[in-house]
């Protein structure tokens, strides 16, 4: 049986969709770098485990509906924006006020943060 060769078309449409893919995941270590958030604590917000958190990051799947609209529900929250441009890359706009959420209160020089022992689950 002879090999079928997908049309042009075809292969650019799984080009496109791989790049969209692959901006939607550098969003998404942006903004949570921007908010100051680990992969684990990103999940716990919007309802998802750490390996599905990195997963989108590494662009490695395609994102459902729902875990688009609360990612971009909690980067609204936090004062970040994306705007896509025309070649396929994107423009981030980030509040002053996401630097300001993300940024750990300080304590005064000598004393040391709380580290809760092993185990132990706030």
């Amino acid at each position: 049986m002879p090999a079928r060769i997908a049309p042009d078309n075809a292969v650019d449409l799984a080009h496109l969709m791989r790049m969209e893919r692959l901006a939607f995941a550098a969003k998404v270590r942006m903004a949570r770098a921007v908010a100051g958030l680990s992969q684990s604590e990103l999940a716990a917000r919007i309802g998802m485990t750490q390996r599905s958190i990195h997963k989108l990051e590494q662009g490695g799947t395609e994102p459902r509906r729902a875990t688009v609209g609360a990612l971009e529900m909690l980067w609204r929250e936090q004062g970040i924006e994306f705007e896509d441009l025309g070649d396929g890359g994107f423009r981030v706009v980030v509040r002053s006020e996401a630097f300001e959420a993300a940024a750990p209160a300080r304590r005064p020089r000598g004393q040391r943060a709380h580290v809760p022992p092993a185990g132990y689950r706030s």
